[in-house]
C-alpha cells in the first residue's frame, strides 16, 4: 500500500508541473485569416497609442481645430496577396458612405511580413455638429485580404465568403479644457 501512495504522490508532483493544453482558435476549414493589426505599433500623431485607444479631444478650441493622424502597421505571413485597409468614422450599416481605402503594399523583400497602412487624418471638429463635452466619435480601421464585392450584411465591411476581417478602434472622447487631464488646444 505504501508503494501505491508513494507512486500517487510522485505522479501528483509530476503532473503539478505539467501545463494543461490550451485551446487554439478554431477557424472553419478553408477560412483565410486576415492580416493582423499590430496593436503595439498603432500611433496617434506619431505617438504610440498601444493600450490607450481612448483619445481625449479638447472642446472650444478657437483658431486651429484639433486633428489626429492615425497610423497602423500590419503583419501578414502571405506577402504576395493584396490587402485592403478601410477607414470608417462612426460606422452605421444603414447610412454608411464609402470609406477611405488604402492598399498597403508588401515589401519587395520577401522576408518582410509587415506593411504600413496609409495614415488617416481624423478632423475632430468636422463631424457635422459643434463638439460638446461628453461627445464620442469612433474611428475604425478594418483590414482584409478579401472584402465582399456585393457589400454583404455590413456594407463595405463584410468579408467575402471564406475570408475574415481584423478591426482596430480609436474612441475620441470630447472633454472640457478645464477637466483634469484634458489636452491643450493646438
Amino acid at each position: 500500500m505504501t508503494r501505491r501512495v508513494a507512486a500517487a504522490a510522485l505522479a501528483a508532483l509530476l503532473l503539478a508541473g505539467c501545463p494543461l493544453p490550451q485551446p487554439l482558435p478554431d477557424y472553419p476549414k478553408g477560412t483565410v485569416t486576415p492580416p493582423r493589426i499590430l496593436a503595439d505599433e498603432v500611433t496617434v500623431n506619431g505617438d504610440y497609442a498601444a493600450g490607450e485607444p481612448i483619445v481625449k479631444v479638447p472642446v472650444g478650441c478657437t483658431g486651429t481645430a484639433p486633428s489626429y493622424v492615425l497610423a497602423a502597421r500590419l503583419f501578414d505571413s502571405n506577402n504576395l496577396e493584396q490587402v485592403e485597409a478601410r477607414w470608417f468614422v462612426d460606422y452605421q450599416a444603414t447610412t454608411q458612405r464609402a470609406p477611405f481605402v488604402s492598399y498597403p503594399p508588401a515589401s519587395a523583400d520577401q522576408s518582410v511580413f509587415t506593411r504600413d497602412v496609409t495614415p488617416f487624418t481624423f478632423m475632430a471638429y468636422d463631424q457635422g455638429t459643434t463638439p460638446a463635452a461628453g461627445e464620442v466619435h469612433v474611428v475604425e480601421l478594418v483590414v482584409s485580404n478579401g472584402f465582399a464585392t456585393d457589400g454583404g450584411a455590413l456594407p463595405y465591411r463584410s468579408p467575402a465568403q471564406g475570408f475574415e476581417t481584423a478591426v482596430y478602434r480609436w474612441v475620441f472622447l470630447y472633454v472640457d479644457q478645464s477637466a483634469a487631464g484634458a489636452p491643450a488646444c493646438p
